[in-house]
């Protein structure tokens, strides 16, 4: 029963679960068969199936107080109807009641209240007793308490549990234990405050290295770095202040707790979020809300409640900051996976890009949206990490007129996701991919990119065009670029005039490809480039959009790409599953590296102690076993890379 509470239970479920929550129908149903299986042997009586019989039997063989024993009952027969209502109203297995408020009242008519209050009130009573009782007759012994800690004054007893821990500055993570359990000193902390927080550092013990306290319910998650955990629990508390209402939510709700210690240890930008805003994850965890994964359309929804705000700016910032927790904390929770992952984070983008031109429209009263917004790189396919710029370009219709309005619109665009504020920025955009680059028209007519790429641009920049995608904006004008993509990446009918094409392409790119992995990979380090290095990221997507260029593909996506060029031969079965296997490998070690740092990451730290940390982040015991794995990924990419470009060179 622990365990369903701790681990099976959602997050906020715990009072509203009718089955499996606190004083829930599992709780009487373990009452009545815990006393069978004691007593059922010597009685035969008590041998059977249905829960309400059952309890007769036992008030008539004296083992169940016939008051308690009525007091079940009625829960029983009360919870029943609740769970048949709730299954009832959509046909659906469930067992929570709702959180709307709506629904809750016409829950309560259904069972036959006045009222909302009054059903929450009986709710309320039947599962008090029911949770009575139980405790009476079967609550066991926390296992967290098991081990025995030493008092709070015996320094060398804990610098000696600490090290074992693997905390390398036992005694100030000594300090910092005896101020989490008694307070700094200037704060007076209450007994039962004092007794909850040593109820929690076994919890935290048991998620260190080497830990004796380690149990069957202590999460799979061990942490990369007990000291810095430590200290931004300490900061945490401090941001908190109300030290004692959280210790009596990390106690009730433990999945909080252990979530935070997770989160410090995982991402240090994230951390430092927390911190400045501390109720934030508690409300997020309890809320329900880490598990729910949410579309750019139901992001964009929820960026509209917004719009009549005063200041823009700010409220694109506060919701990108606690959908930015929410993705974050569904990463680290393992609510997501790596694919999961990126595709959210693009989704928010998205939909941030999207409401910020309905705000530059709604300010300069347009009726329709001035220009087409072109996702490029990352956020073309849907890939962006942690900390990734938006690149962006603006297009417009041929017919349009006013092109200096243009330019302010776009500029207010950007504005409104990468101005620098108190809250810091939402997107950082980077338009730059555009015709002459910097030098260039922010906007552009659809004619103007037309002759640009035609008569002007470089291959890498047809090249970048693999990767493009509407994002915002108009959409025709989005679909009317698209289509002029197509047509200058299909190198199988390449388009004329296109001054980039040449029948050496292939070799071009290839070349291209050898001048990224001599000029960007510090010398000595390409063990550690991931990205630039020899089989880094950049061979998996250089093969990619060469792929998509040589077939005329509209493939965004890196991974998709692959997954295409393997379904329709044009890599060897065996070759496209082991170059997608190690590339997703690879990626994922790149969303962990910028999940910690936020910054665009290509190498893995060269000093044993962050990369011991990087490795345990990554699943991984040491940093020999972690390195091992990633030079055998890198090893298995650069070897069908180099087959592949020989193959496609002689195509």
């Amino acid at each position: 029963k622990h365990r369903i509470e701790t681990e099976v239970v959602k997050s906020g479920e715990m009072d509203r679960n009718v089955n499996l929550g606190r004083g829930g129908i599992r709780e009487i149903e373990f009452i009545v068969q815990t006393l069978q299986l004691l007593h059922g042997g010597r009685n035969p009586f008590l041998q059977g199936p249905q829960t309400l019989p059952t309890l007769q039997k036992l008030v008539q063989y004296r083992l169940l107080d016939s008051s308690e024993a009525r007091e079940l009952a009625e829960a029983y027969i009360f919870l029943r109807d609740v769970e048949h209502r709730l299954q009832m109203e959509n046909n659906q297995q469930t067992h929570t009641i709702p959180t709307e408020r709506k629904a809750r009242e016409r829950l309560a008519t259904l069972m036959g209240f006045a009222s909302l209050a009054e059903f929450e009130s009986a709710h309320h009573a039947h599962c008090g007793k029911v949770r009575r009782i139980y405790d009476k007759l079967l609550k066991a012994e926390d296992p967290d308490r098991s081990e025995p800690l030493p008092a709070m004054d015996d320094a060398e007893a804990w610098k000696k549990l600490l090290a074992q821990h693997a905390f390398r500055d036992s005694e100030k993570a000594h300090r910092l234990i005896k101020e989490f359990v008694e307070g700094p000193g200037y704060v007076h902390v209450s007994p039962r405050t004092s007794d909850l927080a040593r109820e929690l550092l076994p919890r935290l013990l048991a998620l260190c290295p080497n830990s004796p306290f380690v149990t069957h319910h202590s999460p799979p998650t061990i942490l990369s770095d007990p000291d810095r955990v430590l200290a931004r629990l300490d900061s945490f508390i401090s941001a908190y202040g109300a030290r004692a209402t959280l210790y009596e939510l990390w106690t009730s709700h433990p999945s909080v707790f252990a979530l935070l210690l997770q989160l410090f240890d995982r991402s240090e930008f994230l951390a430092e979020l927390a911190i400045r805003t501390p109720d934030m994850v508690d409300e997020l965890e309890v809320s329900g809300r880490l598990r729910r994964s949410k579309t750019t359309r139901e992001t964009l929804e929820d960026l509209r409640h917004g719009l009549d705000d005063a200041d823009q700016k700010l409220w694109l910032r506060r919701y990108h900051q606690v959908e930015f927790m929410r993705i974050g904390l569904r990463d680290i929770l393992g609510l997501a996976d790596f694919e999961q992952n990126v595709t959210e984070l693009s989704s928010l983008a998205e939909a941030c890009l999207q409401y910020a031109v309905e705000v530059v429209m709604r300010k300069n009263r347009l009726k329709s949206p001035p220009f087409s917004i072109i996702g490029m790189g990352k956020l073309g396919g849907r890939e962006l990490v942690y900390g990734s710029d938006l690149d962006i370009v603006f297009v417009a219709s041929d017919k349009i007129k006013n092109m200096p309005a243009l330019q302010k619109y776009a500029v207010e665009v950007m504005d409104l996701l990468s101005a620098q504020t108190e809250l810091g920025m939402v997107f950082q955009t980077d338009a730059r991919l555009r015709p002459d680059g910097e030098k260039g028209l922010l906007v552009n007519t659809l004619k103007s990119y037309e002759e640009y790429y035609r008569t002007r641009a470089q291959l890498w920049e047809i090249q970048a065009l693999t990767r493009i995608r509407f994002v915002a904006g108009d959409p025709s004008v989005g679909e009317d670029f698209q289509a002029l993509a197509a047509l200058l990446t299909n190198f199988s009918r390449p388009s004329q005039p296109l001054a980039a094409f040449a029948p050496d392409w292939k070799q071009q790119i290839a070349r291209m490809r050898q001048r990224i992995e001599k000029e960007r990979t510090p010398a000595g380090k390409d063990a550690l480039a991931i990205k630039t290095g020899s089989g880094g990221l950049i061979d998996a997507e250089f093969l990619a959009q060469m792929f998509c260029l040589e077939n005329g593909w509209q493939e965004t996506n890196t991974l998709r790409a692959l997954e295409r060029a393997k379904a329709e031969k044009k890599l060897p079965p065996k070759a496209a599953e082991e170059l997608i296997t190690n590339y997703r490998q690879l990626r994922r070690i790149e969303g962990i590296l910028r999940r910690w740092s936020y910054v665009g990451e290509t190498e893995l730290p060269d000093d044993p102690a962050p990369l011991y940390r990087v490795a345990v982040r990554c699943g991984f015991g040491d940093a020999d076993a972690f390195m091992a794995s990633v030079a055998a990924c890198r090893a298995a990419i650069r070897r069908v890379y180099g087959e592949t470009i020989e193959e496609i060179a002689v195509r």
